[in-house]
């Protein structure tokens, strides 16, 4: 069968694949309560949505960087001012981010548009995105 689109380099596929880990793993201790080492999975697993949130606005950075695009360190940064302002007016954490991983998509596709990023790189995005939003829905389910 023929691949569609440009094909992801392995080790950012194995990486990204390995990233969403910790989420699956959150999803997995809230719906059965095993395999819990931690105190509340749900912080864990927030607190690391944060992190993996905050280095895909960063990445963005970094594609703005390489093609010295002013407009894109904008459109970097904004994603985490947002956050932090949904959050200071009391919105919850996990809906913010739910909403914010889905913001980043079109930023994506922005910067992909441009040029900016590799050719696989929203073919990869797209794919973790899906479960990542999957994972934090299912941890507000539960």
């Amino acid at each position: 069968m023929r691949e569609i689109g440009p094909k992801i380099p392995g080790g950012a596929l194995l990486l990204g694949l390995a990233g969403l880990i910790p989420f699956l793993w959150g999803v997995l201790v809230v719906q059965t309560g095993q395999f819990a080492f931690v105190a509340d999975p749900r912080v864990a697993v927030l607190a690391y949505g944060l992190m993996i949130f905050c280095f895909m606005a960063g990445s963005l950075w970094g594609f703005a960087a390489s093609a010295e695009w002013e407009t894109g360190y904008f459109l970097a940064v904004a994603p985490v001012i947002f956050f932090i302002a949904f959050v200071a007016l009391g919105m919850p954490v996990n809906f913010v981010l739910i909403l914010g991983f889905l913001a980043l998509l079109p930023l994506d596709w922005l910067f992909q548009k441009f040029g900016h990023t590799p050719r696989w790189w929203l073919k990869l995005r797209i794919g973790l995105t899906v479960v990542v939003v999957a994972c934090l829905i299912a941890l507000v389910r539960t």
